[in-house]
């Protein structure tokens, strides 16, 4: 999914969160949005290019016209079940893990609409 399209929703999460929050809600897109940056470690160790725009390129307009072939199935570390269950188990100590959790699920969702919906995958 378009890095855009994550930011925009995190955004209105954030500013629906806001009063229940206050600033910290800068985690929800941190969740919602940063979580995206190991779709650029996984680019750095397949192909050990640095470019981020390259990378970028490579997600979005190359992949779309390989019909995702290339990237079915990659390890994306923050993309794990694991890591979002220790997401949540933190969620239950730490009000930051908490605000950071409910960006990552929303991420989380968007990429679930966007396999199903888009690339014919889950």
């Amino acid at each position: 999914m378009k890095t855009w399209v994550h930011m925009l929703v995190s955004s209105i999460l954030a500013i629906i969160f806001y009063p229940v929050f206050g600033w910290k809600v800068l985690l929800i897109i941190a969740g919602g949005v940063v979580v995206d940056i190991d779709h650029y470690f996984w680019y750095i160790h397949k192909y050990k290019k640095f470019d981020p725009f390259s990378c970028y390129r490579f997600f979005t307009v190359d992949e779309e016209k390989n019909n995702w072939k290339e990237i079915t199935g990659i390890m994306l570390v923050f993309h794990t079940i694991e890591f979002l269950l220790l997401m949540v188990v933190l969620s239950f100590y730490n009000e930051f893990a908490l605000i950071l959790t409910i960006g990552l699920l929303f991420h989380y969702l968007l990429d679930g609409i966007f396999l199903y919906t888009v690339t014919k995958r889950i």
